[in-house]
């Protein structure tokens, strides 16, 4: 590492697309700097094979959320008047997505423009919702308003509550439609989630374009998104080596045996069970009775499988996160944010999970 290079860290992995990763960049970036005044200019997407990571330089990650954080309440960002337009927004938005569910309007180009003008109107409270109410977050919030904060927060929660989930909601809506896209033009559906946003747009405008299958094909093998532009045939190290980036080099997740995270649900000090791992949407019909889930973080498509574990651990999250919400609602005794569980876990590891105290523990078999 040289002076000149820049830390970027790792802000999450999901099974999200293509489509997403430039939808963020091009359209989302911009909203957050119209409403925040902030965003997140090099921000980056990472696909190998299995999960879309999203990197941000860590100068620009901690600026963007300083920036959150020290939102003047006087601004009338927080007001209950705001926070109940963003939450009747997203009803209007999943309306509209079971709708065409429903009806399997997926060319319709004036539903894509509708979701893309509804998603845009909620998003940067969906952001604030997200990471304001976080512990490490929201006692900054108390420092610098203290009249204010408990209710800020509280209206914030109340929010996340009543939209967690609809960003995955949103990637189902556009892998759908790329899917239907694809097939209309006898190109592969499984190539749907490395359809790029302005991709997806060209095809609902104009039946004769057809995305390069060579150029889907190279995608699925792994991609870098950043700024405009896909990388295929690269790996990420080389990638952070030529652009002036590094990550930190994690400890040896080999040789860990015990690790914490935040409890979400709390349950009985001693559970033991068989982890099994889901990624992928697709993955959760899979899930057997009785066994511990162990994921990234949860979505509402992950409800069946969360009811048949006997307890879920997650690398992400807080307590306004979908597997806190669920977990309580379930009952269900839930770990959230240890960071490394899916590194460390594998399929088939006997584990103990102490609900009670926050710990997972590999038992030697």
């Amino acid at each position: 590492m040289n002076n000149t290079q820049a830390q970027v860290m790792l802000i999450w992995s999901r099974d999200y697309t293509l489509a997403w990763a430039e939808w963020w960049v091009r359209d989302m970036n911009p909203r957050l700097i119209e409403v925040i005044g902030v965003g997140v200019l090099n921000q980056f997407s990472y696909f190998y094979g299995v999960l879309l990571e999203t990197y941000r330089p860590l100068d620009e990650a901690q600026a963007f959320i300083d920036a959150v954080v020290t939102i003047d309440p006087e601004s009338g960002f927080f007001d209950q008047e705001k926070i109940d337009l963003y939450k009747s927004t997203v009803v209007e938005l999943r309306n509209v997505l079971r709708h065409v569910e429903q009806t399997g309007e997926f060319s319709d180009i004036k539903i894509f423009n509708e979701v893309k003008r509804l998603s845009s109107e909620m998003y940067p409270w969906y952001t604030v919702s997200f990471l304001l109410p976080q512990e490490q977050h929201a006692h900054k919030l108390v420092e610098k308003f203290p009249e204010k904060a408990d209710a800020i927060l509280n209206r914030l929660i109340d929010a996340r509550q009543a939209s967690e989930g609809t960003i995955a909601e949103l990637v189902t809506y556009w892998r759908d439609v790329a899917s239907h896209e694809l097939v209309s033009r006898n190109l592969p559906p499984q190539h749907s989630s490395f359809v790029t946003f302005g991709e997806l747009e060209r095809m609902l405008q104009s039946s004769s374009y057809v995305p390069s299958l060579e150029e889907l094909r190279q995608r699925s093998d792994g991609y870098i998104f950043y700024g405009t532009q896909v990388f295929t045939g690269i790996t990420l190290k080389t990638f952070l080596e030529t652009h002036g980036y590094y990550l930190a080099t994690p400890d040896d997740e080999n040789t860990v045996q015990e690790f914490k995270g935040s409890i979400a649900c709390r349950g009985s000090s001693s559970i033991r069970g068989t982890v099994q791992k889901i990624f992928r949407d697709n993955e959760i019909s899979s899930f057997k009775e009785g066994n511990i889930l162990v994921t990234v973080m949860t979505n509402p498509f992950f409800i069946p499988a969360m009811k048949k574990a006997c307890a879920t651990i997650t690398d992400e999250g807080g307590i306004t996160c979908h597997a806190a919400i669920a977990s309580r609602e379930l009952n269900l005794p839930c770990i959230i944010g240890t960071k490394i569980a899916t590194k460390v876990l594998k399929d088939g590891d006997l584990v103990e999970v102490d609900a009670e105290k926050g710990i997972v523990r590999k038992i030697e078999t």
